[in-house]
């Protein structure tokens, strides 16, 4: 209880105290009896009442988060329309009853909730803001602002709109500030990464009412924004249809890198086979090389032993005959190869050489 109600309680008081005795003054009155100590009573809870009702009259006490506006009714200034230049801030104050009237406002901060679910916000029913987008498409737009009462600037908000200042300021700056927001977007964009934008957007446009007319915006909130079915249905195409033109680039751009592959593995095994191949030739040339040198090396031997033994060749060719030949013929108009009788008389003294004697040629 504040000293307001309490000094108001006793006021009450009072009152009873006044009408108690009064009725005991009229009972003993009726009675023929002394109507004194009613009266008295009744005098003392007059009193009682109008000076406690005075001084619950004359203070005004002030919340930690109020602020008082005091309209003096004789007496003000008519500059200020007769408001005291500076509202009563938290505590309690002293005001001439009658004369001076108090009205206070809360600063604490307030919210007002515009949305499409019925639970929700300070109109019953479907309450969000209906926009267009730039190219024409309707959505609808949850909102919450946050503000609160400047407490220097009270008697503004008394003067322009006194109780009213949700309902027909506050409401009608920020609905027609989110229409006009959205109207500059399309509604791709407000659909997809440039709806963070529109909350900023809003909030820059109301600033400026909100501080002209005594309130402090703190925040402004898009809870939602809710398309047609037809615009959804359309954006739910389009991705589909994004994602499978996404996925066709992926299936190219892996058919690319295995053609690569593939082509890469094709150089590297013909590079490899060329490689084997130059080695291969290489190492025949090199076989080439040494078995001529090596043919060069016997036949300058064999030249050196035949140089040393003359008979070599001739003995090596009779090597070469069957054991049990003991006859040769050899053409008579041949030259000799090698002296056959000498070779037979050394190696086979049994072998036997016949010269066949030249036949003559007939006549006809």
């Amino acid at each position: 209880m504040n000293l307001s109600s309490l000094l108001g309680f006793l006021s009450l008081a009072g009152w009873v105290m006044m009408i108690a005795g009064a009725g005991i003054a009229i009972s003993n009155a009726a009675q023929n009896r002394n109507a004194r100590p009613g009266v008295v009573l009744a005098l003392i809870g007059l009193l009682v009442g109008v000076l406690f009702f005075m001084a619950s009259s004359g203070l005004v006490e002030v919340g930690a988060n109020e602020v008082a506006v005091i309209f003096q009714r004789i007496g003000g200034d008519p500059a200020t329309n007769s408001l005291w230049p500076r509202p009563l801030g938290p505590g309690v104050h002293i005001i001439v009853p009658i004369l001076n009237e108090p009205t206070i406002y809360s600063t604490r901060t307030l919210n007002y909730t515009m949305s499409g679910k019925t639970s929700e916000g300070q109109v019953q029913g479907n309450d969000a803001v209906e926009a267009r987008t730039k190219d024409g498409q309707e959505v609808f737009v949850d909102a919450t602002v946050l503000f609160s009462i400047d407490p220097e600037k009270a008697n503004l908000i008394h003067l322009k709109w006194q109780n009213r200042f949700e309902n027909e300021f506050v409401r009608a700056t920020v609905r027609a500030a989110v229409r006009d927001v959205v109207s500059g977007y399309a509604a791709e964009d407000v659909y997809g990464e440039k709806r963070s934008a529109i909350p900023i957007g809003v909030r820059d446009a109301i600033l400026p009412a909100f501080q002209a007319n005594g309130l402090i915006l703190q925040d402004l909130l898009i809870r939602n924004i809710t398309f047609s079915e037809l615009f959804i249905k359309a954006i739910e195409q389009k991705q589909v249809a994004q994602q499978q033109a996404e996925q066709a680039k992926q299936e190219a751009e892996r058919a690319r890198t295995i053609a690569k592959g593939n082509a890469d593995a094709a150089v590297t095994a013909a590079k490899g086979e060329a490689d084997a191949n130059v080695a291969k030739a290489q190492g025949e040339a090199q076989a080439i090389e040494l078995r001529a040198a090596a043919d060069a090396k016997a036949l300058a031997l064999i030249n050196e032993q035949l140089s040393k033994n003359p008979l070599l060749v001739q003995w090596r060719y009779i090597e070469k005959l069957a054991g049990n030949i003991s006859l040769v013929l050899v053409p008579s108009n041949s030259p000799y190869l090698f002296d056959l009788q000498s070779l037979l008389n050394q190696g086979k003294p049994s072998a036997t050489v016949s010269t066949p004697e030249p036949q003559p040629t007939p006549t006809p």
